[in-house]
């Protein structure tokens, strides 16, 4: 197979993949799921006429008004009111029957239990109508919809004690190479730390699925083979890093193809991750990535992590490309579209020094990966340089579709 173009290698991948099933979750867990269904008002909400301000409730007039009890949050006063007749109100209390309007206490003249107004009054000031924020059965979020913090005090003010959302997909990951130990091991000559394993399953967590499985393979095919076989069953996704290209240690390509029967695509033309293969066994989508560090992040969150928000049912499901300066030069662009490791500022982004795909310092304090089209020209310092931010919105379209509508 020849390099495929990026959105060409996502729109194979993604087609065929559909949400996984929902659940009903309480809404005390619901911090970063997604919606399966959309979310309404139950009610109109503020539930009651309120006050805006702590003063006296009271018919607009010219008074006075004599004052004949009071109303505080969560104690309203429940009695009608007389034209002639006011209460002591504190903010969030409700309005009595009787009362349209609320005489501040800034304004508010008192002689024994008689009312007076510093100001002519308003009809209507100073309360807040039921139902003037929201009405019932008003969409608060729709379908697709990842819950945030502040969606939980909306929420719960409301009263919706658990929501539909679609269940976290359960992935599998596994670091692949002879020559990985784990931390806190003696390294011997030739060894290295498994650090994809440590990456990728925040990464799958941060993304919203739920890892399974996470551990590591040594280069051992028939190994492969029977892992790949056993955790289909169980996992929506397998995630392997190492051991994809073309060398003689490099069984997990051959791997996918003798399990799958065919790979979807192998070989994208991006730098780095250049040698990522994708396939499906049965249910189960299975994405082989590079195994140096800086590769395999990318090309997560270039493949894996719209995989992930697919089968969460997101709306949208790709980083988000934006535009800011950057304060060096870079070289001209070579043959493969590239991803360099950055970081965001105040209104800048800036590669890291080194981009090689095993340069471990590359991944140092990343929050962004500055997007260059292939044979991209050279660029001054202080040009405008595209890059998908690694956190915020997400966007409807691929890499190369967003970089496409932009120029």
């Amino acid at each position: 197979m020849g390099l495929l173009p990026i959105d060409q290698a996502l729109l194979q991948l993604l087609d065929p993949v559909t949400a996984v099933s929902d659940e009903w979750v309480p809404t005390f867990h619901t911090l970063g799921r997604t919606l399966s269904e959309p979310i309404e008002a139950p009610e109109a909400f503020p539930f009651d006429h309120n006050s805006a301000m702590d003063g006296y409730a009271l018919k607009a007039g010219s008074g006075p008004w004599t004052i004949v009890g009071e109303s505080a949050a969560g104690s309203p006063y429940g009695v009608s009111l007389d034209s002639n007749e006011a209460v002591r109100i504190f903010t969030g209390g409700v309005v009595p029957q009787g009362a349209d309007s609320i005489v501040i206490q800034e304004d508010a003249l008192i002689e024994g239990r008689l009312l007076t107004s510093a100001t002519p009054v308003r009809l209507g000031q100073h309360i807040r109508h039921r139902g003037s924020d929201l009405a019932k059965g008003e969409v608060l979020l729709t379908r697709g919809a990842t819950v945030k913090l502040p969606d939980l005090g909306t929420l719960a003010g409301l009263g919706i004690e658990r929501l539909k959302c679609t269940r976290q997909p359960r992935v599998s990951i596994y670091s692949t190479g002879d020559e990985l130990i784990p931390l806190g091991h003696t390294r011997k000559a030739g060894q290295v730390y498994d650090s994809n394993a440590l990456q990728l399953r925040h990464a799958v967590e941060a993304a919203g699925a739920q890892v399974v499985h996470c551990s590591h393979l040594t280069d051992d095919r028939q190994l492969i083979d029977d892992t790949l076989k056993r955790r289909e069953v169980d996992s929506d996704l397998i995630i392997l890093s190492g051991g994809v290209s073309v060398g003689d240690h490099d069984h997990v390509a051959k791997a996918l193809r003798a399990v799958a029967g065919e790979l979807r695509f192998y070989k994208v033309a991006m730098k780095p991750g250049k040698p990522v293969a994708a396939t499906q066994i049965n249910e189960c989508i299975v994405l082989g990535l590079p195994g140096n560090p800086a590769s395999a992040l990318v090309s997560f969150e270039v493949f894996a992590r719209p995989v992930i928000k697919t089968l969460l049912g997101a709306n949208r499901v790709h980083r988000s490309l934006n535009v800011a300066p950057c304060p060096v030069a870079l070289p001209a662009g070579g043959k493969r579209h590239e991803f360099l490791r950055a970081r965001l500022g105040a209104n800048q982004v800036t590669p890291n020094t080194r981009q090689g795909s095993g340069d471990l310092s590359s991944l140092l304090q990343a929050d962004a990966l500055i997007f260059r089209p292939a044979r991209a020209p050279a660029s001054n310092a202080g040009q405008n340089q595209a890059y998908l931010s690694l956190s915020g919105c997400d966007h409807d379209y691929p890499p190369e579709a967003q970089w496409a509508s932009r120029n």
